[in-house]
């Protein structure tokens, strides 16, 4: 398999939400943990590319975002960490998907 620009876009992004999936505590029925188990879905997805992979990442990192946004017991340097990851992980996922629609964003 080749491997281009698209491979490794997909590999950061999946680390990112990786990493904030794994931040948040998988209490059942909470708002995080539902995002939690968003997050690992699309991590799954993008490491297989999957078809809609970076549109379900997109939207997992907008949920985290929020989620990040309203936890109260957070540092305000690990929120920020956070945020700015997430920030990037989403727009790595958007642009993928907006890339296999056929506007060039990388290369």
């Amino acid at each position: 398999m080749e491997r281009d620009y698209r491979f490794y876009a997909a590999q950061a992004a999946a680390t990112g939400l990786l990493i904030s999936a794994v931040k948040f505590p998988l209490n059942a029925g909470s708002f995080t943990s539902v995002v939690s188990q968003l997050e690992l879905a699309s991590v799954v997805m993008l490491m297989n590319h999957v078809p809609g992979a970076g549109l379900l990442g997109s939207f997992a990192a907008i949920l985290g975002v929020k989620a990040t946004v309203d936890e109260a017991d957070a540092s305000s340097v690990s929120r920020t960490n956070k945020l700015v990851m997430l920030g990037g992980a989403g727009l790595l996922c958007l642009g993928l998907f907006v890339d296999k629609r056929g506007i060039k964003i990388f290369g």
